[in-house]
Parts: structure tokens; sequence; C-alpha cells
């Protein structure tokens, strides 16, 4: 039985999505988590019924990830409420999905900042405690476009697959330390980004919304979308110390979208 009692860390994004459904499931295994994101209404909406399931009372705090000063907020909220930061799961925003050529130098920065510049810095900042207590947990929650690069979507193939190097690169420098890195390759999730990936497909193609979202089900063998906390519970036995030997690694939970070995 997995246990995170005890356990203090920082979530990205975790209002809705990906991120709400690793937060409510790090929760139920006793994790104490700070959370945020831009939408404060929604995040209290995450805590409310986080804490009536649970029991559980997680942290919230209003903050920006292309934000560098929001960011620091977040580690100095975090660590006045729990003390030293054992966790850090990287959860991120929808970067722009369209064609290379009708993306801006603002499109690119801006989502440099979001992903790749908030990775660096939460990563840098949670390692000073890490490194302190001998022990840590980094998981970076990316996309199987690391794997498997889709049309349109250059700002998540470039900054995700980076991400994953980064990680690679940093399990590397810190198994020594009894700090494990790892990255999550995630699939087709039925999350609000789901749902506009279907309606701006069925524009494109001028086809039914029904007919779009057959037309992705028919690529995954599973024959179905996952659900977020599914991707929960993976993050939470690679926080568990039943994972202490795992790092360095890049997992995919895609119902076997990607073909690729």
């Amino acid at each position: 039985m997995i246990s995170l009692k005890n356990k203090n860390g920082i979530v990205c994004a975790g209002s809705s999505g990906i991120g709400a459904g690793i937060v409510s499931v790090l929760a139920s295994y006793g994790a104490n988590i700070t959370t945020f994101s831009r939408n404060t209404d929604k995040l209290l909406m995450v805590k409310n019924e986080i804490l009536n399931k649970t029991g559980n009372e997680i942290n919230i705090i209003k903050a920006d990830l292309s934000s560098k000063n929001d960011l620091l907020n977040v580690i100095k909220s975090s660590r006045e409420r729990y003390g030293s930061i054992d966790f850090l799961v990287m959860n991120y925003g929808d970067p722009k999905v369209d064609e290379f050529l009708n993306l801006s130098d603002d499109d690119w920065e801006y989502n440099i900042n979001m992903m790749l510049m908030s990775t660096i810095n939460l990563t840098k900042w949670a390692l000073e405690d890490m490194i302190k207590s001998k022990n840590g947990r980094i998981i970076y929650v990316t996309s199987m476009t690391t794997k498997n690069p889709l049309k349109n979507f250059a700002i998540s193939n470039t900054l995700r697959s980076g991400i994953v190097a980064l990680g690679k690169t940093l399990s590397i420098e810190l198994a020594p330390k009894n700090i494990t890195v790892n990255s999550i390759s995630q699939g087709y999730f039925y999350t609000d980004r789901l749902k506009n990936i279907i309606r701006k497909n069925a524009r494109d193609l001028n086809i039914d919304e029904a007919d779009a979202e057959k037309s992705i089900l028919e690529q995954i063998p599973a024959g179905r979308f996952g659900n977020p906390q599914e991707i929960g519970h993976l993050v939470a036995f690679l926080l568990s110390d039943d994972a202490s030997y795992i790092t360095g690694t890049n997992i995919q939970i895609d119902g076997g979208a990607v073909k690729s070995i």
C-alpha cells in the first residue's frame, strides 16, 4: 500500500484536468500538497472536493507558471505551510497549437517561460531542500509528442522533448544524492484540452465532432481515453519509497497510442 503521509510537495497547474487528477490522488495517499494556477475559483473547488473526500486540506495559491516571481511565492508558501519540500511534480498549462509559420515570437517566449523556464527554476529551488535532506522526487509530466511529434504541435514537440532531456540529465547528476528524476509521456486523456483539440480537428476537417473524436479513438489500441486520476496513481508510485530505484525514465501512459519501441 502506497503511503505519502508526511511527504511535502508541489504540484503545478492543479486547478483542472491532469493537474487536478494528480492532486486528488496524492491527497488520498496522505501527501501535503501545495498547488497553484491562475484560476482561484477552480482551485478552491478542487480544494473543497478533496477536503470532503479525504479530509486532507491542500494548500492553494494563485500563481502563473510563466512568472518567476509568482513561482518564488509558491516555493515560499509551500515551505511556510509544510516545511522542507520532498517532491516536485511539474505539470503545465496548454501550449499553443498552430502551424509553425503562424507562431509569433511572443508565442514562443510565453511558452518557453511557462514550460521550460518554470521547470528549470522550480527544480533548482526545490533541490535546495532535497539536497539538504538527501532525499527527493522530481517528476515532469510531458506528452506522447516527445516520442511521436504531432502536426501543429511545434511548441509542445520542442519544449516537452527538452524537458525530458533535462530530466535524464538531472537523474544522472542527482542519483548519488538519493534524488530521483523521471518523466511521464501522457497520451489522450479526457480533459478540456482534449475536447478543444477534438473541436479544432472537426472544424479543420469539416466533420462532426463525434467523427473527430472517433478518429482519435481509432489510434488508441485500448479503445478509450484515459482518466486524469490514472496519471495520479502513476505519479504516486514514482513518489513512493517503492520506486526508489527508478530514475531517468520516461514512462508512457497512453493506452498503447505510441507504437515505437
